[in-house]
């Protein structure tokens, strides 16, 4: 009975946290949505330039050499990405000081790892147009996906104290 009231208690903070969104993004987020997609657009062009390339910005695309490469949307910014990952994190058991800690962590490494995947378009959209596309859409999203998965099962199995070991005894057959 105790696992159904944690799953129930999951989903509400969930629906909870969902509704908070709705109703903040146009209030306040929409602003940090611009932000953040600006501050990808020029973290990735300084990453391009530090790699030897002529990068630059020109309001949300990114220029290899004077020529557009990456048009990067708010929806690529990551910042729906960071809102699940903490959502997760704060609907999910565990100790409040932990979560502290790991949330803006774990926001952090989306953060840069949504940087290398938009370089990585922008070098491939530079080098290898053709295959963009597919990239965008599989490669990448599954690398930041996975990622992602991998944060959610780290604070799973090390901070939310519901993992537990399985002996012989407790499976029935």
């Amino acid at each position: 009975m105790q696992e159904y009231k944690q799953v129930l208690r999951f989903l509400l903070y969930a629906l909870g946290l969902c509704l908070c969104w709705f109703l903040l993004y146009d209030f306040w987020l929409s602003d940090l949505d611009n932000w953040l997609t600006l501050q990808i657009v020029h973290a990735t062009v300084y990453t391009i330039n530090m790699l030897g390339y002529n990068a630059a910005a020109r309001d949300i695309m990114i220029q290899i050499n004077g020529v557009d490469v990456v048009f990067v949307y708010h929806a690529c910014n990551g910042m729906v990405l960071m809102a699940l990952f903490a959502g997760f994190i704060i609907a999910f058991p565990g100790p409040l000081s932990k979560k502290l800690i790991y949330i803006p962590l774990g926001i952090v490494l989306i953060n840069l790892l949504n940087i290398l995947r938009v370089t990585a378009l922008a070098l491939n959209a530079h080098h290898f147009s053709h295959t963009v596309d597919f990239n965008h859409k599989y490669t990448f999203t599954l690398v930041v996906y996975a990622a992602i998965f991998m944060l959610w099962m780290y604070w799973v199995k090390r901070f939310s104290g519901m993992t537990r070991h399985v002996d012989a005894q407790d499976i029935e057959i």
